[in-house]
């Protein structure tokens, strides 16, 4: 019985390390995304709305594709281990809610109700920080209801961008560049988080 118990044990810690880097895949998809979406946007002078909006319509499809195919890789290793991966409608639901709530407040209501004096760079950096830091929090906020779990790793990736949202209107030029920094570096202390914890709980 105890070696049975220990086996179990040694399998439920893989699975736990599993989802947890499957969570770690999911941001770094992410931070793959946004440094390209600078890359494009670097030799521009302006930014047109237009090529962001399709660009993050885009990513989102790039961003469910991988996901899918993340997530049934994390579902086959939890069937061979004789377990089930299930989620409900409700928290898939949750989570695209969280990013088009993102997306609504950052790219169409920050830029048009901020201050006239802000430039246009200034508002479309901290609407982009609103986007992420509120889209993160709303999955954050979705992980605590749905799966009664508090995903400390996450923290940082929507705390570090709202964090920087006060900082924009302080900086001269490159506000962009600072807004995608300060994700990036909520985004990789997530990753590194899941990650360190992965091989944490596999002792």
């Amino acid at each position: 019985m105890e070696e049975l118990k220990e086996v179990l044990e040694r399998v439920e810690e893989k699975l736990i390390a599993a989802g947890k880097i499957y969570s770690a895949l999911q941001f770094q998809v992410w931070v793959v995304i946004m440094t390209l979406y600078y890359l494009i946007i670097g030799p521009l002078k302006t930014i047109p709305w237009q090529l962001t909006a399709i660009y993050w319509i885009l990513a989102f499809a790039v961003f469910a594709y991988f996901t899918s195919l993340i997530w049934k890789r994390l579902s086959m290793l939890y069937l061979a281990s004789d377990k089930t991966l299930k989620t409900s409608q409700a928290f898939g639901a949750s989570i695209a809610l969280s990013w088009i709530v993102g997306a609504i407040v950052g790219w169409t209501l920050i830029p048009k109700y901020l201050p006239f004096d802000i430039s246009p760079q200034s508002k479309l950096a901290v609407g982009y920080l609103t986007f992420i830091s509120l889209a993160v929090f709303g999955m954050f906020i979705t992980f605590m209801h749905f799966a009664k779990k508090v995903e400390k790793e996450m923290i940082p990736a929507f705390l570090v961008p709202a964090l920087a949202i006060p900082i924009i209107p302080k900086i001269a030029v490159g506000t962009m560049a600072y807004a995608g920094f300060a994700v990036a570096l909520g985004f990789a202390l997530t990753v590194l988080a899941y990650i360190y914890n992965a091989f944490k709980t596999l002792g």
